[in-house]
């Protein structure tokens, strides 16, 4: 069974600086919009979230680059 791992876009009236279940929350250094990085499993593997963080990163900057709004939900790929 594979296993969704999702960045999903925090609302402003979240007050803490990450939300339940969330691994890591990246912002968005053009607009300041957060995402947390989410895994539906147990796993926890140091190296595989650091991925994710620097390809979510990338992703918030193409969408400024091609003028888009950000998705509220990432679906990240196998790294």
């Amino acid at each position: 069974m594979k296993t969704s791992i999702v960045a999903r876009r925090l609302r402003n009236s979240v007050d803490s600086g990450t939300a339940p279940n969330a691994k890591e929350t990246v912002v968005c250094a053009k607009c300041g919009q957060r995402f947390a990085i989410r895994q539906d499993s147990g796993a926890h593997d140091t190296k595989l979230f650091e991925k994710q963080v620097a390809w979510v990163q990338e992703q918030l900057v193409w969408d400024h680059i091609q003028e888009r709004k950000h998705h509220g939900t990432i679906e990240l790929p196998a790294l």
